[in-house]
């Protein structure tokens, strides 16, 4: 790990967890699952920076909820899957074996439609959970908890 990625990740360890965040790492810790928020990974002369690492397990999540309804929320929920994508095509390119789980929750949202929506996109995703009761399945079936 170079400096710039160093400083990076002193950086956003002071950042502090959202709500959606918390309850992620709460059911990880409750699940015995160590890992680190707001990882950094090199990538050439950019970073990427993920919500969740799993050490143990090889294993990135990155998580995101809008409270919005239906239009506003599926638009805004498609634009950060397409970009969650990118990070995970990216740090599948850069580390081989690795995997990549998504939290996607739009309460407002029908599932069925929001379950469409992002997983048309989310294309380099080993899973996806639309709560955070389905993420703990999620990292079941993913070998993810022991």
């Amino acid at each position: 790990m170079n400096s710039s990625s160093k400083w990076m990740s002193r950086a956003h360890a002071l950042i502090p967890l959202t709500e959606q965040e918390r309850q992620v790492s709460d059911l990880l810790l409750q699940l015995g699952l160590t890992h680190l928020t707001h990882a950094v990974f090199p990538n050439g002369s950019r970073l990427i920076v993920v919500d969740f690492f799993l050490n143990d397990r090889r294993t990135v999540l990155e998580c995101w909820k809008t409270t919005g309804r239906r239009g506003v929320a599926l638009g805004w929920m498609e634009r950060n899957a397409a970009f969650i994508d990118v990070k995970f095509r990216r740090l599948k390119g850069l580390h081989p074996g690795i995997r990549c789980v998504a939290l996607a929750e739009a309460p407002h949202v029908e599932f069925a439609t929001l379950a469409r929506v992002v997983g048309e996109i989310l294309v380099h995703a080993d899973g996806v959970a639309y709560s955070i009761e389905d993420l703990q399945s999620a990292i079941y079936v993913l070998g993810g908890a022991s």
